[in-house]
């Protein structure tokens, strides 16, 4: 199998219309991983991080961007609130009824907003923001859209962007499928996965796009578990698109 060219299969979770027992199966088995795996553990780390730099600024703004059933920013909100941090979170998702399951979620703080949207879209506004985040999404773009995404980001009035990924890797991708049929995880979210490694950037295609992209500051970093963390620190400046 070839992993030297990203492709850009969809999965079955990029079915808008998706519901009911499958979507929710498939939503707690997202959760599942991004706990087994450390994703919670390393966005909110990233997040924590930058509001313990920032105290002046509060409650600040976070806006989840792919929020699918809210876990992201329910493991965030515990964290801070551990730390009297305050904050206000806007989850933004295409599926209305992962909205419905996010609004569900428990753990997610009341006063949260969401709403659904086509993300992927060129007509998507991009809310102000303290800080956008996404966890397992921006690799829904190609190459070339991911720059014009960050050029209309740094039209918007946010300070910091965090992108935590999933990089491309052979070693990864048998990995995770002679591993996948012992996880308590749906069929779907086994299927999806796969196509998930093989669909994601490299961190060297991502040094390339923020490069492209002029963003000043950014940075790509290797976490465990064949993950990365892209943060771009304080306003970016404005971005220059070369087609």
């Amino acid at each position: 199998m070839n992993f030297k060219n990203r492709v850009y299969q969809k999965e079955q979770l990029d079915d808008l219309s998706l519901s009911g027992k499958k979507l929710h199966q498939t939503l707690g088995s997202l959760k599942l991983i991004n706990t087994i795996f450390g994703n919670h553990k390393t966005l909110s780390k990233s997040v924590l991080n930058y509001c313990l730099s920032n105290r002046n600024k509060k409650p600040f703004h976070i806006v989840d961007l792919g929020c699918g059933g809210g876990d992201s920013i329910a493991h965030i909100y515990k964290t801070l609130h551990k730390r009297g941090i305050k904050a206000l979170f806007t989850g933004i998702d295409g599926n209305p009824e992962s909205i419905a399951f996010a609004k569900a979620n428990t753990n997610v703080p009341k006063n949260s907003n969401f709403i659904v949207a086509d993300i992927l879209a060129p007509t998507f506004s991009i809310p102000d923001a303290d800080i956008l985040i996404s966890s397992h999404f921006i690799y829904h773009f190609t190459n070339d859209d991911l720059i014009r995404f960050l050029e209309r980001v740094s039209t918007k009035k946010i300070n910091h962007i965090i992108f935590s990924e999933l990089y491309r890797s052979k070693i990864a991708y048998y990995l995770f499928k002679f591993s996948s049929p012992i996880l308590p995880i749906s069929l779907i979210a086994k299927r999806d996965g796969l196509l998930a490694i093989k669909r994601a950037f490299t961190v060297e295609e991502l040094n390339k796009i923020l490069k492209r992209s002029n963003l000043k500051n950014a940075s790509v970093h290797k976490k465990l578990w064949f993950r990365t963390l892209t943060v771009i620190p304080h306003r970016p400046q404005k971005l220059q698109y070369v087609g």
